[in-house]
């Protein structure tokens, strides 16, 4: 049976797509940490993730929109709206990009209707998943602190171990960030998936020993952990 760690991904631009761009688009690496976009920048370009892991998020109010693995099409909003960013870019890891002006973008939608439908197809699915996460604001914090690991998780950055999925980079307040919550409530919640062997804890890292239980708490409808 198929874990959510080992669901490939499905590279939005092919390879022949790539090298069509390299005239007009430039490859750059970024460190870990590294701001790629800044909330309320004027600018239209595209990043493509070539490797690594990005965030989306605000610092005020603070927040964490969403986790962007290989293959995905980032800040795409831009040069559509023509409006200034609305989210920092952050690399979670090392990270390649693929620089590609706003215009050009702009061409290879019109000229490509199956990476147009592509695009459109996950602008619809980050459409839901910001409908998700309002919902959220009435689930318990146990239950939205299950959704967020869920979603970082889908994200593709685990590496799985021995004793299980060992997420890196992420702090308490960034599980705070993500959930929604008050860090005060991902602690809480933490000691009680620890007692329970769900997961363990580290610097900026915890592992999963037990996905299935953050599956089934994430879709349980009353606050209890058992």
């Amino acid at each position: 049976m198929e874990t959510r760690s080992q669901v490939l991904w499905n590279p939005l631009l092919s390879d022949q797509d790539l090298d069509a761009l390299k005239p007009e688009a430039r490859v750059n690496w970024y460190p870990k940490g590294a701001t790629l976009v800044k909330a309320g920048e004027h600018s239209d370009y595209v990043v493509y993730l070539r490797s690594g892991h990005v965030k989306s998020c605000t610092k005020d109010p603070r927040a964490i929109f969403g986790i962007h693995g290989p293959g995905s099409m980032i800040g795409d909003l831009a040069p559509l709206t023509g409006e200034p960013r609305s989210a920092d870019l952050v690399a979670l890891t090392q990270i390649e990009v693929l620089h590609i002006p706003g215009d050009v973008y702009l061409k290879l939608l019109q000229s490509n209707p199956d990476i147009h439908l592509a695009v459109t197809r996950r602008l619809a699915k980050r459409v839901r998943e910001m409908g998700e996460v309002q919902e959220e604001s009435f689930l318990s914090s146990e239950r939205r602190l299950a959704r967020a690991i869920l979603r970082i998780i889908d994200s593709g950055i685990g590496a799985q171990s021995k004793s299980g999925l060992v997420i890196a980079g992420f702090s308490q307040s960034d599980l705070a960030d993500l959930a929604r919550v008050s860090r005060e409530s991902v602690s809480g919640v933490l000691k009680q998936f620890k007692a329970l062997g769900t997961v363990t804890t580290g610097r900026e890292r915890f592992t999963i020993h037990d996905t299935a239980a953050i599956e089934a708490l994430a879709m349980r409808r009353d606050r209890s952990l058992i």
